[in-house]
């Protein structure tokens, strides 16, 4: 099998096979971390298979009317072998640069919704004495504004209503938000998600990282306000969705993660999620090594 077939095949198995049973596979919930990092992974494999198929068609394969637009109508050059591959490595930068400005786009639209709700919040906030800023609505919910100058916000609401654990469980969950960068994430795999719904892949990554994202902040909250704290405020707060751009408890599937809380399974052995982190970092320079293969 040629290079390009096998990253034609790839790209097919990855991009249309694999979602759905990623999606429903249960280990995922046991590592959630490793989990939303592989889906990324699975989107960067997508993204430098295409670069590198692009690569192997325009080299291997090099229509007139293609050369010509690339050239700009500039003469042949003598050198067939030194125009085929700048071809292809144009064509493969035409391919990266389009998901980076995709992602891009998401990402900076995301932080212009963050920086709207600071603004907001510098009117109608009160900074309080635990570095949290309080505002004054009597629904319980929680959320944090991530990115420069981070901030966790409690409304009236949860301030009165939850508990003492509850209160540090939503802190511990939103500063786990804010400590691994949740935003970045979360915010490209709903850009590529919107720029591809043809894409099996890109939309159940935009479903399930932020879901991910979600209960990896569960398990850091878990490990410093216990089990049953995380899952009562979960309870309480779930109903109060975060406004745009920003991160709550209850944000994404809340019943699932209830499920998650109530019912704990074993956490994925470590060799499991060593070979998850493994594949993570080394998909995405596959395709590289089966274009440049013999």
């Amino acid at each position: 099998m040629s290079a390009l077939a096998a990253l034609a095949a790839l790209v097919l198995a990855v991009g249309w096979w694999l979602p759905e049973r990623l999606e429903r596979a249960a280990w995922t919930a046991r590592a959630p971390r490793a989990a939303a990092a592989l889906w990324c992974a699975l989107l960067g494999f997508c993204a430098t298979a295409l670069a590198m198929g692009a690569h192997q068609a325009s080299a291997g394969h090099r229509a007139t009317w293609l050369v010509s637009w690339l050239r700009a109508g500039e003469a042949a050059s003598a050198d067939e072998g030194w125009g085929g591959h700048a071809q292809a490595l144009l064509l493969a930068t035409a391919v990266f640069a389009a998901a980076a400005a995709v992602m891009a786009v998401g990402c900076v639209r995301a932080a212009r919704a963050r920086a709207r709700h600071r603004r907001l919040l510098g009117l109608i906030g009160r900074p309080a004495a635990d570095g949290t800023v309080l505002v004054d609505d009597p629904r319980p919910a929680a959320w944090c504004v991530p990115g420069r100058g981070g901030r966790i916000v409690l409304t009236r609401g949860a301030a009165e209503q939850l508990t003492a654990p509850q209160r540090a469980a939503v802190l511990a969950h939103e500063r786990a938000h804010l400590a691994g960068r949740h935003h970045l994430p979360v915010a490209a795999v709903g850009a590529l998600g919107r720029a591809l719904p043809w894409l099996p892949l890109a939309c159940a990554a935009a479903r399930r990282v932020p879901v991910l994202c979600e209960m990896a902040a569960d398990d850091a909250a878990v490990r410093i306000a216990g089990r049953d704290a995380v899952a009562h405020a979960l309870c309480r707060v779930a109903p109060h969705p975060a406004p745009e751009g920003a991160l709550a408890l209850g944000a994404h599937e809340a019943v699932e993660r209830l499920r998650r809380l109530t019912t704990p399974q074993t956490e994925l052995p470590a060799a499991a999620r060593i070979a998850c982190w493994t594949a993570a970092a080394l998909l995405p320079a596959l395709p590289v090594l089966i274009a440049c293969g013999p």
